[in-house]
């Protein structure tokens, strides 16, 4: 019985992978990459096989989090990463734990909200993209960069019919002066628009 729920879970894991490839959902950030985007600190939601925190190790930030809400994905992601000091990987869910994550960091944080179930699903929360940003106004920095992927799924079933426009107003709630763009990703920039940006000027 044990073997039959361990195929399970082997299963489902591999048909997500495919639902990700399908929906474009596993590209990494464009060719720039995260250089564009300096803080001392990353935090990424939604790490699943490591990709954002591997460019993220790539841009060389001084401290890289990354939170997963699947165990066998933390588990693969830490012995990738285990011989990087700098790279912790966290066990949860973002929309609950994302605070604990970073109400200790005293600097500015580069953000890369990636959380999703991989699948149009109408009877789940298929994103936690609002609970993660009301974690980031709780935190007193309010210059942080933001990064939101994968913006083609805004408005529809897998962002839970979240729209742009809301995740913006809702960026604004925790400082009014960002200013907001969108950068292609994928490997050579395929996916246009997709990753909302938010920065607040520098003086």
């Amino acid at each position: 019985m044990e073997q039959k729920s361990k195929k399970g879970i082997r299963m489902k894991t591999m048909v997500m992978s495919l639902l990700l490839v399908a929906n474009g959902l596993c590209a990494n950030i464009a060719p720039s990459g995260f250089e564009a985007f300096p803080n001392y600190y990353f935090v990424e939601t939604g790490a699943y096989n490591g990709h954002g925190t591997r460019y993220a190790v790539r841009a060389r930030f001084q401290e890289i989090h990354a939170v997963e809400l699947l165990p066998q994905n933390v588990r693969r992601m830490m012995w990738m990463f285990r011989g990087f000091s700098n790279v912790h990987i966290h066990l949860g869910d973002s929309g609950k734990v994302l605070w604990n994550v970073i109400k200790e960091m005293d600097k500015p944080i580069t953000f890369w909200l990636d959380a999703h179930s991989g699948e149009d699903n109408p009877h789940q929360k298929n994103t936690p993209i609002m609970e993660e940003l009301e974690q980031i106004k709780w935190h007193p920095i309010k210059t942080h960069t933001i990064l939101v992927d994968d913006m083609h799924c805004s408005g529809k079933i897998m962002f839970d019919g979240i729209t742009k426009e809301q995740i913006a107003a809702k960026i604004m709630e925790i400082n009014p002066e960002y200013v907001i763009r969108y950068v292609p990703r994928g490997n050579d920039g395929e996916y246009p628009e997709n990753v909302m940006v938010a920065q607040v000027p520098q003086s």
